[in-house]
């Protein structure tokens, strides 16, 4: 992948300075960027954390009645 690496002048308290940017994107810029992913990620996993317990649930109540369908089976509950 290409990048394109160059400078840009920006006003910072009100004085002009030039910043190195990749892909006209600045250092601040892509903290942010990588803060607000980081968020995202958090959210996913969280939502892939209950899904994975909620899976788990399904999967216990499953063999619980398969349990008792065979001690039915065996002593005729």
């Amino acid at each position: 992948m290409t990048h394109v690496i160059a400078d840009r002048t920006t006003i910072s308290q009100g004085m002009p300075i030039t910043v190195t940017t990749v892909d006209g994107l600045d250092r601040i810029e892509i903290n942010n960027r990588l803060h607000h992913l980081g968020d995202q990620i958090l959210k996913l996993k969280m939502q892939q954390d209950e899904l994975v317990q909620m899976r788990q649930m399904i999967d216990f109540e499953n063999d619980r009645r398969e349990a008792n369908d065979l001690f039915d089976e065996l002593f005729g509950g």
